[in-house]
């Protein structure tokens, strides 16, 4: 397997009149797929495009299943894989030169593929472990991984209308000759022009290109022709598995559900809230604040930047140990409000707010108004 690989292009002709299903950014989370494919209805009919980032930062176990059952579905017909940036563990963590990047991953970051075959393998990982035993045993006892990583494309075009890649692409008539500039590419939409074609893209969260509101939900914008489907599963409070379906290539009809792995409640009253006049979500940019006040399990909080206050829980405020500043991630001031009978997951369930997300949205809700034996199975 070589340490640098060479991008990899498909050039597809599929039957127009059937369904398309797009998903990215699964991150080791095999449960919600799984649910996610039944609840849209997956079936042989259909065509499935995985957009890369099948692994990592999934719970113990997990990524190591994930990988093991996406390499199954593969090999239907109707099933297409991409490489994603996270996907490239074996490529990029577990050769020979990279012992401190090894390192890092196995003892300090963890959540990774590499915790997992250590954990079926019964090998102790530490910071003095013999990093070149290890790499042996992986390559002979898991060669099947690296021959499905190498045979990932970057980059697949169908039908001459609609591109996928897992990053993004800046000129579709020059496309890079090495593949991790299109899987690692942070905040495509933002920056990208229009594109001659329409391009579905995951990697960056959507909840990041949102500066009014906490939303995971895919953004469809079909001005830039980009779509960004990746929900921030594992990655982003609130985050969730987006399934982006065509109905067909004829129609370019487009719909999505997501799935989340966040325990559900079903609301026995509306609840309403005044929507504040002035919205804001921080992610991990400019999220500066200043702790004002506490309530129970909340801090309120003043964004720096632009002088909003907010109630933040506390788990969601880190102080930097050289600068002693404060910053909020993935926090808003906006309150949900619901109607009787809505079911909303359960972020972080506290006092005297709760944050919760439905449709896709994600804010605080009285936790007066959460009820306990409404609770449904996640």
């Amino acid at each position: 397997m070589d340490t640098i690989k060479k991008t990899k292009t498909l050039n597809l002709n599929i039957e127009s009149n059937r369904r398309l299903i797009f998903v990215s950014d699964i991150h080791g989370d095999l449960f919600t797929f799984k649910r996610g494919l039944d609840e849209v209805g997956f079936n042989d009919n259909d065509y499935l495009f995985i957009i890369g980032d099948i692994h990592e930062k999934g719970d113990s176990g997990m990524n190591l299943k994930t990988l093991r059952y996406v390499i199954e579905l593969s090999k239907k017909d109707n099933v297409y894989v991409l490489a994603g940036n996270c996907d490239e563990v074996f490529r990029f963590i577990l050769p020979y030169d990279a012992k401190d990047k090894f390192l890092y991953y196995a003892n300090i970051k963890k959540h990774s593929i590499i915790n997992d075959i250590a954990e079926e393998l019964n090998y102790i990982l530490d910071m003095d472990m013999d990093v070149r035993d290890f790499v042996n045993t992986v390559v002979s006892k898991y060669h099947e991984f690296y021959e499905f990583m190498d045979s990932l494309y970057d980059v697949i075009t169908i039908n001459n209308k609609i591109v996928l890649v897992h990053g993004g692409i800046d000129d579709l008539n020059n496309i890079p000759k090495y593949s991790i500039s299109l899987l690692k590419y942070d905040r495509f939409y933002e920056l990208s022009n229009k594109k001659e074609k329409l391009m579905i893209v995951g990697h960056y969260p959507t909840r990041n290109y949102r500066r009014d509101v906490s939303c995971c939900n895919p953004i469809f914008d079909f001005q830039k022709n980009i779509i960004s489907i990746d929900g921030g599963n594992h990655i982003v409070k609130g985050g969730q598995i987006n399934f982006v379906m065509l109905d067909n290539l004829n129609d370019m009809n487009f719909s999505f559900k997501y799935t989340d792995h966040y325990p559900k409640y079903v609301m026995r009253t509306d609840v309403s809230y005044q929507m504040p006049k002035e919205k804001i979500s921080l992610s991990y940019n400019d999220n500066e604040v200043e702790i004002i006040d506490v309530d129970l399990d909340f801090y309120l909080v003043k964004h720096v930047k632009t002088n909003i206050e907010m109630w933040v829980h506390k788990s969601f405020v880190y102080q930097d140990e050289e600068t002693l500043k404060y910053y909020a991630n993935d926090a808003s001031n906006s309150f949900i409000s619901v109607r009787k009978g809505d079911v909303v997951s359960i972020i972080k369930k506290a006092n005297p707010y709760s944050v919760i997300k439905h449709d896709g949205y994600i804010g605080l809700i009285d936790t007066s108004y959460l009820l306990n034996d409404n609770k449904l199975q996640s």
